[in-house]
């Protein structure tokens, strides 16, 4: 009897440096040792020398990675659907994983082809997805266009990683509640842990930090929608009005819009030597280690795993209400939730850390209980692979 199961992951593009490469590579590392085999079917790859690694770990972990450079588009080609079939037949694909709506049409048109059964995980909400009132008609069009789309090319489950997305799939798409299944991305704690003091000084010294420097971070794309430009004034704010304190504000991350960002930090009225721009880093937890607040001003998000990975690492994290923020964060208690785009707000949130050790140390504490019992990489594995169970038995 063949035990070991093949899913293939559906994905229009691959960033390598980006928080969805790093969900599937973590996932399929999980799914693996429960007994399953992954196959990677892609659009265009993109890495560099600094996220060189996660692509050769995402080879390494798939059984055959398959790319198409035109698979970003809605409708397919009847080529490219006739060369995944020969990979599902040659795999003996019991399931497609498709991680993002865009390719749910292909996955529809394989499955009636095939008889093979389709999950979907759908990693960010934006302002679009929520613009079902809005007045302008382009706007409300797109909206319409989405939620039937969603509706007629619904897979067999959905996996939403926040309440927020739960709910909007099941309130503002209509999708059946028994449809939606929530499971939180979970990370890899026996990495992802608070340093040692020897641990902590010597991520300090890697990135020319000293001891009394408080650090805050972003980790992100540098795109201008990730809030940079909210943090760098915050920051240039407090700093120039409270001398006493030596600040440092690091982003690490690559992006197209890198030189903009740098150019407006290091050409701020305030100390631009107050800003470290790393570029993308492979292996984060030195800069987790070496911070005391993670920030995430972002416009949209899906579930972040930097603010998981920062509350694993010992770092208070404050972020904004998108998508994913309410089930990370109870606001005070493990970290703070600002508006959108508040100035007043970070700054004082900033402020409050940096002059109160014990609330930030309280949060520290908190963070890490929550972190451990809510978001492991065994409960996200586990319940994905149950999901996976769950549709390849539907309507048997």
């Amino acid at each position: 009897m063949e035990t070991t199961r093949t899913v293939a992951f559906l994905l229009n593009r691959v960033d390598c440096n980006d928080g969805i490469a790093s969900h599937c590579e973590t996932l399929m590392r999980g799914v693996k040792k429960l007994g399953w085999r992954v196959v990677l079917i892609t659009g265009k790859v993109n890495f560099d020398d600094s996220s060189l690694k996660r692509f050769e770990s995402l080879k390494e972990l798939s059984e055959e990675w398959i790319v198409f450079d035109t698979f970003n588009r809605v409708f397919p080609t009847w080529s490219g659907l006739s060369k995944i079939l020969e990979v599902i037949k040659h795999h003996k694909i019991q399931l497609l994983h498709a991680h993002g709506y865009s390719l749910l049409f292909s996955a529809m048109i394989l499955k009636i082809l095939t008889g093979v059964k389709c999950v979907a995980t759908f990693h960010l909400l934006k302002s679009i997805h929520l613009n079902k009132s809005e007045e302008k008609t382009q706007f409300r069009l797109r909206y319409l266009l989405l939620q039937s789309y969603l509706r007629v090319f619904s897979p067999d489950i959905f996996i939403a990683i926040s309440s927020d997305i739960e709910q909007w799939l099941i309130k503002d798409i209509g999708i059946s509640e028994s449809k939606v299944k929530k499971i939180f991305n979970g990370i890899d704690s026996q990495y992802f842990h608070p340093p040692h003091h020897e641990e902590q000084l010597k991520a300090k010294v890697r990135f020319g930090l000293s001891e009394q420097d408080f650090v805050i971070t972003l980790i992100g794309r540098l795109q201008w929608d990730k809030g940079h430009k909210l943090l760098i004034d915050a920051v240039n704010q407090i700093a120039d009005s409270n001398p006493k304190y030596l600040f440092k504000c690091l982003f690490a991350g690559s992006g197209d819009q890198r030189q903009e960002i740098e150019e407006y930090a290091l050409s701020s009225v305030g100390n631009p030597h107050r800003f470290l721009f790393l570029g993308y880093v492979n292996e984060p937890r030195d800069v987790y280690w070496a911070s005391d607040v993670i920030v995430l001003p972002s416009q949209a998000e899906g579930f972040p795993l930097v603010i998981l990975e920062a509350m694993a690492c010992g770092t208070v994290p404050i972020r904004t209400p998108a998508a994913g923020a309410y089930d990370q964060i109870e606001d005070g208690l493990n970290g703070f939730i600002i508006p959108f785009d508040d100035f007043d707000a970070l700054s004082n949130r900033l402020l409050q850390l940096i002059m109160n050790p014990d609330l930030q140390l309280e949060m520290v504490n908190n963070a890490l209980k929550l972190s451990n019992k809510k978001f492991t990489l065994e409960s996200m594995t586990s319940d994905t692979v149950n999901s996976y169970e769950k549709a390849i038995l539907q309507n048997r």
